[in-house]
């Protein structure tokens, strides 16, 4: 029971450092090299935990698997063909609503596969589609016609103002003061606007959080 234990800590102490080393893909965006080595090393590591005879060598595969995954990806970086080679390429399969017949082959897609995908993407007339494109990552990509499109505001020729990520400011009872540094802002005013609201106690706030034309976003805890 302690061997496994142990076993298991290491294995993830050593996967973790792999993996932050790897970079921080999410599973939508692995290739098919990525894949592979992801299972690899999980069988790898399944392995020395649970075989008392394997012993820390096992750890040299893994290694060599990683440092080649990170040579595949400074290739794909520097070079083109490399990059086709290892990841492939996107594939337009409908163009001006007509399907590409030879590329939903390239695609191994069938006709029903094709349509599915495109109504996963809220696609149910191809006459409204410019462009569809099956992405090397497996996903699929609709551009629609303009005259398909929904209005935006600069088609009327409406004004709008920047719209940035929010700075959180209050998490789970605890003021971030480094947020609050970088808005140009301090306690006095965070207490201030607090008490607009009802609230002078910070503890009873579960999440405060600024955004970009001034107003503050907060959430009490339940009680």
């Amino acid at each position: 029971m302690l061997s496994i234990l142990r076993r298991s800590l290491e294995s993830f102490v050593f996967a973790l450092v792999l993996l932050r080393l790897t970079g921080r893909k999410s599973i939508s965006q692995l290739n098919y090299f990525d894949f592979f080595t992801v299972n690899i090393m999980g069988s790898l590591f399944s392995n020395y935990i649970t075989d008392p005879a394997q012993g820390l060598e096992i750890f040299l595969a893994p290694v060599a698997i990683t440092a080649a995954d990170l040579l595949a990806d400074r290739l794909a970086i520097k070079s083109r063909q490399a990059r086709r080679l290892l990841e492939g390429e996107p594939v337009i399969f409908v163009k001006n609503g007509k399907i590409l017949e030879k590329n939903i082959a390239k695609m191994h897609y069938n006709i029903d596969e094709v349509l599915a995908a495109l109504r996963y993407e809220g696609i149910y007339d191809l006459n409204d589609v410019e462009f569809a494109v099956l992405e090397i990552d497996g996903s699929i990509s609709v551009l629609k016609k303009s005259q398909s499109r929904p209005l935006a505001p600069k088609d009327l020729n409406i004004p709008t103002q920047y719209e940035g990520l929010p700075s959180i400011i209050i998490s789970d009872g605890k003021i971030l003061p480094e947020n609050l540094q970088k808005n140009n802002l301090n306690h006095s005013w965070l207490e201030n606007k607090l008490k607009e609201q009802g609230i002078n106690d910070t503890s009873q706030v579960f999440l405060a959080s600024l955004a970009t034309d001034g107003s503050l976003y907060v959430d009490l805890k339940d009680s």
